[in-house]
């Protein structure tokens, strides 16, 4: 009987023993970062995961912002969500971002600006961005391109990126230059081509479903006005010879180039920041309420200057919706299926979204 009732007693105890605690968290990431105050619009995390910029209206007060910032399940972070921070003058704020294990830990630079009621980009400033593989990209990351997902698949063995800066400007130092290279990297060699892109939105590499790599689109404050006319300058060389997605070649079809802009709702308020369309529905979504298209694509030798018109399907209405804006630039038009011409090659300068008042 003794026996029995130690038995009894012990087995729970050796049961417990027996299972493992679970492992603490290393993950150490700022996910999300709002500003509580009234008149935020949205927040961007860089690629490479270490900076964050924070748009606000501009009636805004940058001295006494309070961040509600969410973390990686377990971290911790300081200086800690909720205490007022000064942004004023492109002040950087630091934050750093300890995991559930206390093993890891990253820092974070972030900064606060203005939303700017002037929709134009010249594409004059560019850096690295990326861990030891690098890869360029603007300043402005409200701006993104699929050189991430390029560095990932030849892991940075190439001899240049598709998206670009070159010295061809239209005016300034600098204009942007989308190429289409040769693809058939070892990690994915289906991938016959990298097409040259560049668009507003983020990029987040989506192997199996490439056109769910892109979260297209931004804000786009009421201050800015009415979008009315999709503007740049432009010039084009379609690559010598056309394959498809089963590298075979296409006689006599000729390479074209992507450039458009769209307009489209969200819901209002902090909901909305995180709604996106990507590379399918920003052909097809019904929240889709005007858009631009340049539809003559043909070689042009030297910058030719493009203007288009919006075309709405129904009027911008604040009161019920937030908006967000996208504009899109490819070298080959079916890139995203692999499909295209090696050479072709798209520069761009001096854009702007031209606007009116409400």
């Amino acid at each position: 009987m003794w026996k029995r009732t130690i038995y009894v007693l012990v087995l729970p105890i050796v049961i417990i023993s027996c299972i493992k605690e679970e492992a603490l968290n290393k993950e150490a990431d700022i996910e999300r970062f709002e500003i509580t105050d009234q008149g935020f619009i949205s927040s961007l995390i860089s690629e490479d995961n270490q900076t964050i910029k924070l748009v606000v209206e501009e009636d805004v007060d940058l001295s006494n912002l309070h961040p509600a910032i969410f973390v990686s399940e377990g971290a911790t972070v300081t200086p800690a969500s909720g205490i007022s921070q000064n942004f004023t003058d492109g002040k950087i704020v630091l934050y750093k971002v300890t995991s559930e294990d206390g093993v890891y830990s990253k820092e974070y630079q972030v900064r606060a600006v203005h939303a700017s009621t002037s929709l134009r980009y010249d594409f004059e400033e560019w850096e690295e961005s990326g861990g030891l593989v690098k890869y360029p990209i603007l300043s402005d990351t409200e701006w993104s391109s699929g050189n991430q997902g390029v560095s990932i698949a030849t892991l940075g063995k190439i001899p240049e990126y598709p998206t670009h800066k070159t010295a061809d400007s239209y005016s300034g130092e600098y204009a942007l230059e989308l190429k289409t290279i040769e693809g058939k990297p070892k990690l994915a060699p289906e991938v016959l081509i990298y097409s040259g892109s560049m668009f507003r939105g983020k990029f987040n590499a989506n192997p199996g479903d490439p056109l769910k790599s892109l979260y297209l689109g931004h804000k786009l404050p009421q201050a800015s006005g009415k979008p009315y006319k999709f503007e740049g300058y432009y010039k084009y060389k379609p690559g010598e010879v056309y394959r498809n997605s089963k590298d075979i070649i296409v006689p006599n079809k000729v390479d074209e180039f992507t450039a458009y802009s769209v307009i489209f709702k969200v819901s209002k308020g902090a909901a909305g920041n995180d709604e996106y369309l990507d590379g399918e529905t920003i052909l097809t979504s019904d929240k889709i309420i005007a858009r631009a298209d340049l539809t003559d694509t043909s070689a042009q030798d030297t910058y030719k200057k493009f203007s288009l018109k919006f075309k709405y399907t129904e009027e911008m209405n604040y009161d019920k919706y937030d908006y967000k804006m996208t504009i899109v630039f490819a070298s080959s038009k079916n890139g995203d299926f692999y499909e295209g011409a090696i050479g072709s090659t798209l520069i761009v300068d001096q854009v702007e979204i031209v606007c009116t008042p409400f």
